[in-house]
């Protein structure tokens, strides 16, 4: 299928943002000089907005989307919800949502069973990866004209922002999804118990020797003063994407399994430095620091780690530390959650590359759907001043207000007993569609304690492996043979390694069957892969 005249313009807009941007060694990720869009209420002269009725509705008659997209497990999914309602009787939208698995791994085999069972939804949410294999086999609508002919908000964003053109074009030149765009970059970091630090007279940790110094503390000196020897120093409900801030130090990171050196792309499971990372790790495991059952915690097991104060430390994102402090609050008013800069290791200086990307998600139409149009306007809705402060701020009123021309949020969203200001707003039915993430969301959100931490995180953050890579069939053939495998077979090992089932004396072993199951073959796929991205 051929470009649109409108995408073929901006072609050259891209290669001029590549050569200013330049190429950084460990992944051409999102531009730092890129920011996702702001809705400026009240400063609206010269944007364009969507075409509206004489009533003020996007379309002209209701209309019925069905959508498969990740459910919140705070959230009931309703059109009736306070966040929802003003969205639906704005846009004339009736959101049909289909039972979909909140587990990301359930939730991507069921996206494809469902692509293969024929009959599709109007709406799908996947990675940028999956919606462009979709769309370059037919199943999801090329959505260049769309844009072109309905779509004014959105054509705008792009056209002032190549980096996210760059983020979301297939490699055939065609747009396949909408994106969901970040404000921030800040994601994930250590939460800690800083009245245990202090309950122990320790200084917050800067490095991995003070790290382990600190859990070792909270395993021997009864923190939680029960006269008990139960502590769990460190948990997590992220798996082994959990035990990130251990690695990290040493250079490696699990947030990304290629990484760029040089110009070259790289494996990050069979690089040297992996070992020493792993040998750190299994120390924090053998002496009872690191959570035995981290595996397998599950979202509930993970909060009563805190709730019944066994556990003083974790991974996981910056709006945790509010969330966690109020549920452990409950037991104990004293409690003071507070969070960590990146650690300093062998690899030099501090960083982490947990962060949130430029384009997180997506959103399809199917090529099947008789509603196309009637869904571009929708969206180009979402992308609007108007709509971008209905999907991140919700109803005008009731759950923010308008203060020197900035949005603030009510104590209906602020000031629940239960809930931090983010579970809150999903418990109200906000929902993560395709729309520009608005800065002042999270500003509006955030107290100041939550927002210095979030802020003290960013200068640390290194740019990681681009998601947005796009493979040809025949790449993808050999993607889903040869490193499906080598995946089930590094996180069997990884997990071993850390766990001591597996002597650390066999990690070249371990890379010498890892080279045996083709790994040279997939980084063929991955640096022809890269090399377009670079050039789109």
């Amino acid at each position: 299928m051929k470009k649109t005249r409108w995408a073929q313009g901006l072609t050259g807009a891209i290669v001029v943002s590549v050569a200013l941007t330049g190429c950084q060694t460990g992944g051409q990720g999102q531009d730092k000089t890129a920011k996702a869009p702001e809705a400026k209420a009240g400063d609206q002269a010269g944007k364009p907005a969507p075409a509206a009725n004489a009533d003020g509705k996007v379309l002209d008659k209701k209309i019925e989307v069905s959508v498969f997209m990740r459910p919140r497990p705070e959230s009931v999914e309703s059109n009736d919800l306070l966040w929802m309602k003003p969205i639906v009787d704005k846009t004339n939208v009736n959101f049909k949502w289909l039972k979909a698995p909140t587990d990301n791994n359930d939730y991507i085999e069921k996206f494809n069973l469902t692509l293969a069972g024929g009959t599709l939804p109007d709406l799908m949410e996947a990675t940028p990866d999956l919606l462009n294999k979709g769309g370059e086999n037919g199943v999801f609508e090329p959505l260049n004209k769309l844009i072109d002919q309905h779509m004014p908000n959105f054509k705008k964003i792009l056209e002032q922002n190549p980096a996210i053109l760059k983020d979301i074009k297939s490699d055939d030149g065609n747009i396949y999804f909408f994106p969901q765009i970040s404000a921030v970059k800040t994601i994930n970091l250590v939460i800690y118990r800083q009245d245990w630090l202090e309950k122990l007279g320790l200084k917050e940790p800067k490095t991995t020797e003070e790290i382990y110094q600190v859990l070792k503390a909270f395993k021997e000196k009864d923190p939680n003063g029960n006269g008990k020897n139960d502590e769990i120093p460190f948990t997590t409900r992220n798996k082994i994407k959990g035990l990130l801030p251990f690695v990290e130090p040493f250079g490696v990171s699990f947030e990304e399994d290629f990484y760029v050196d040089n110009g070259k792309v790289k494996y990050t499971y069979t690089d040297p430095r992996l070992k020493d990372a792993l040998a750190f790790t299994a120390k924090l495991y053998s002496e009872g620091l690191i959570d035995k059952e981290y595996i397998t915690n599950d979202q509930k097991i993970w909060e009563s780690r805190f709730t019944n104060e066994v556990s003083g430390a974790t991974f996981d994102s910056f709006p945790r530390v509010d969330y966690l402090e109020k549920l452990v609050a409950k037991a104990n008013p004293k409690v003071n959650m507070n969070g960590l800069t990146p650690l300093q290791g062998p690899a030099g200086a501090p960083y982490t590359k947990s962060q949130q990307t430029l384009i997180k998600n997506g959103f399809a139409i199917s090529s099947k759907s008789k509603l196309k149009t009637e869904i571009a306007k929708m969206q180009d809705w979402f992308y609007s001043p108007e709509g971008q402060l209905a999907m991140n701020f919700g109803k005008l009123g009731e759950t923010y207000t308008m203060e020197n021309n900035e949005p603030k949020y009510t104590d209906l969203v602020m000031k629940d007993k239960n809930n931090s200001p983010l579970i809150k707003m999903y418990e109200l039915g906000h929902r993560e569609f395709a729309y520009a993430w608005d800065i002042r969301y999270e500003n509006a959100m955030v107290p100041p304690k939550l927002a210095k931490i979030r802020d003290s995180v960013a200068p640390f953050i290194k740019e990681k492996y681009p998601v947005t890579l796009s493979f040809k069939q025949p790449e993808r053939d050999v993607l889903n043979s040869k490193f499906t495998e080598i995946t089930t077979y590094k996180d069997e090992m990884i997990n071993k390694f850390i766990m001591g089932s597996e002597p650390l004396s066999k990690f070249d072993d371990y890379v010498k069957q890892i080279d045996k199951m083709g790994i040279d073959a997939v980084l063929k796929i991955q640096q022809a892969s890269y090399d377009r991205y670079l050039k789109r």
